[in-house]
């Protein structure tokens, strides 16, 4: 199935837009000589104004911290693990700086929040999750290093901040 990475509150959490990624018209990236497929091209139902186009100046751009509250998967997937009630979608891959930018969005979240869950589950059948607890005074970048999954996925894990 898929990884899922996601954020868990009884607040909502702030959105967290990647700045590098737009969304342009077919018409737009014809002006900047962006090659598309032919479909789009001939569709006549298709309109060339609309901005259906998803564009990223790179692929490592395209991979910065996102953080949408408008999941992408069915909430029963987050409500399995966690209670809470609002939910928030982690896009990104993980790398040292963006860890620390994570790091400084939690640590502004838990001002106004008690607590703030991170999960990262493998969408397939339940299983027991590794929990840990920590207060926000102690979060560091080696908390977080369980959601970079270049080295593959072991198990649900979780990390609980509180204040």
């Amino acid at each position: 199935m898929s990884l899922f990475q996601f954020l868990a509150s009884d607040k909502l959490l702030k959105e967290v837009k990647n700045p590098y990624i737009e969304f342009i018209s077919i018409k737009e990236a014809l002006k900047r000589n962006i090659e598309l497929i032919d479909f789009t091209m001939n569709d006549t139902e298709i309109d060339k104004e609309d901005k259906i186009i998803m564009f990223c100046d790179s692929e490592e751009h395209f991979e910065e911290i996102e953080i949408n509250p408008e999941i992408s998967y069915p909430s029963e997937y987050a409500e399995e693990y966690s209670n809470k009630q609002y939910f928030s979608e982690l896009h990104w891959r993980y790398t040292e700086a963006r860890g620390k930018q994570l790091v400084d969005y939690l640590k502004e979240q838990l001002q106004s929040s008690d607590e703030v869950e991170i999960w990262s589950i493998w969408l397939d059948d339940y299983k027991p999750a590794s929990i840990k607890v920590i207060n926000v005074n102690e979060l560091s970048l080696a908390d977080l290093e369980f959601l970079d999954i270049s080295n593959g996925y072991e198990q649900p894990k979780c990390l609980v901040i509180k204040k």
